[in-house]
């Protein structure tokens, strides 16, 4: 994604290692519901002053953020060395994520980039870790490293677990791609291990609680019902489109086009009626140097007078083509998203191998067949 062309995701924090880094206005809650969760919590111990409790809780915040900055440029500079085009990394309420541009992934470099993220944490928690061994580190340091500590293990475990949005879910998607040589079908084995996971995840932080006759707390309630909400969000959305893609080979624009004709842009409305009498089918007109210009439109042609349809030339009772749309026969699914994206008209002249005019395609039917809704 270009930074040029697209509107920025949130506040530019500067760049890391050339990432650029962005600062979601939703990163303001989760930080917001972090500091006040953690400072009652720590302000219930007498030896923790009560702004001191929340100005703690602040510092958890920023210690989680500096952890999903380390695990996210992680991502991002191991992306890098395997050449995955234009990154940035955005800081969001459900903790971050590395955005990459269009690319062909294979299966190593896909399970390396995912797989660095995790790491990372680990070797944070690790070095955490070796610093709460320092002699004479004090009360407020030593509750922050620890927390340090926990955070980082906590990221890096869940983050690999092997199901979609999760890093480890790429373990899965990795494999089933090298088995099946689909990347998309990939995909889908993992976010339905994503899925299973959030059943999981609900089940720990409220079922479980409850079976052992506890009351789960409302803050762990809270978060385990937006990471669930957010994982399955995510998993239809990764489905949905995984499907879509393992369908655009079976979309051939001759099987969605109308039957249609040319006719050089001189003809007149008497020339057009002529041929739909003697053939049928949709008329589209072409210029002198043969490109498709314009197509007949039936309720225009209708309210022509038969008495002056010799007078009447046929591009008045046309609506225009786009410039370039013209689309091949045999083209599949995957050319037809090409040209929605690169030529700006709902309709297509369809030619067959010897450039001859066959039909007319429209937008709506492209979309309708490759995401399997009805036009």
């Amino acid at each position: 994604m270009s930074e040029a062309t697209e509107k920025a995701p949130g506040l530019k924090l500067g760049r890391i290692g050339g990432v650029p880094v962005y600062l979601s206005n939703s990163w303001f809650i989760i930080t917001a519901v972090i500091t006040v969760a953690i400072g009652v919590q720590l302000s219930n111990n007498a030896l923790i002053p009560p702004l001191v409790a929340y100005l703690l809780g602040f510092a958890c915040a920023v210690v989680i953020a500096l952890a999903v900055l380390v695990h996210e440029v992680s991502h991002a500079l191991t992306a890098r060395a395997f050449k995955w085009p234009d990154a940035h990394i955005v800081l969001t309420l459900m903790g971050g994520h590395t955005q990459f541009g269009s690319f062909k992934a294979k299966p190593g470099a896909s399970l390396a980039v995912a797989m660095a993220g995790p790491l990372s944490n680990f070797v944070l928690a690790g070095l955490a870790w070796l610093a709460l061994q320092l002699p004479n580190l004090g009360l407020y340091p030593g509750l922050l490293l620890n927390f340090f500590v926990y955070a980082n293990l906590l990221l890096g475990a869940f983050n690999a677990l092997p199901g979609l949005p999760l890093d480890g879910g790429r373990l899965v998607e990795s494999a089933v791609w090298k088995l099946t040589g689909s990347q998309f079908k990939g995909t889908i084995a993992a976010s339905w291990v994503g899925r299973f996971i959030v059943i999981g995840v609900l089940a720990w932080f409220i079922v479980v609680p409850f079976l052992k006759g506890e009351q789960p707390q409302l803050l762990t309630m809270v978060v385990g019902v937006m990471v669930a909400v957010f994982m399955w969000q995510a998993t239809t959305a990764l489905i949905n489109h995984a499907k879509m893609m393992l369908n655009l080979p079976k979309v051939i624009a001759g099987d969605l086009m109308s039957p249609a004709s040319a006719m050089m842009s001189v003809a007149t409305v008497a020339d057009v009626l002529t041929r739909r009498r003697n053939r049928g089918g949709q008329i589209i007109l072409v210029d002198p140097q043969g490109m498709p210009c314009g197509v007949v439109d039936e309720q225009a042609l209708s309210r022509v007078d038969p008495a002056s349809a010799a007078q009447v030339s046929a591009l008045a009772v046309s609506r225009a083509l786009g410039r370039g749309a013209v689309v091949a026969q045999d083209s599949d699914g995957r050319q037809l998203i090409d040209y929605l994206a690169s030529v700006s008209t709902a309709e297509y002249a369809v030619i067959d191998a010897r450039g001859t005019v066959v039909g007319l395609l429209h937008q709506r039917k492209i979309i309708a067949a490759v995401t399997g809704r009805k036009a």
